[in-house]
């Protein structure tokens, strides 16, 4: 999918349904929207992107001083595309102790 686009990552289709949040005149989350699940994708890895782009994606930071949350940010930053390619809901991002647990439990249940 990268070579045809130039990115790709892996990505599911989210089954949250998301919110979208401003500040309140004190301080707390309000509710400012609620995007269509339809176009909702949770990025995973690998991102994979050609050289180039990356390089461009980073200049282009850089110089703004943009900040992004994964790589593939800096290629949409660009204008250019990338592939959302269909991943596996068990590929899941490892940041907190409770992560690992399911992880584990991910692992034991494939044997």
């Amino acid at each position: 999918d990268a070579r045809k686009h130039g990115a790709a990552l892996l990505a599911v289709r989210t089954k949250a349904t998301i919110k979208q949040s401003v500040d309140g005149a004190d301080g707390e989350a309000l509710v400012a929207s609620t995007p269509n699940r339809k176009y909702m994708w949770e990025a995973h890895t690998p991102q994979v992107i050609r050289t180039d782009l990356l390089r461009e994606g980073f200049d282009l930071a850089v110089a703004k001083g943009l900040e992004v949350t994964d790589d593939v940010s800096l290629v949409d930053h660009l204008g250019k595309p990338v592939k959302l390619t269909e991943g596996e809901y068990t590929n899941i991002k490892l940041t907190t102790p409770e992560d690992i647990a399911v992880a584990e439990s991910i692992l034991r249940s494939r044997g």
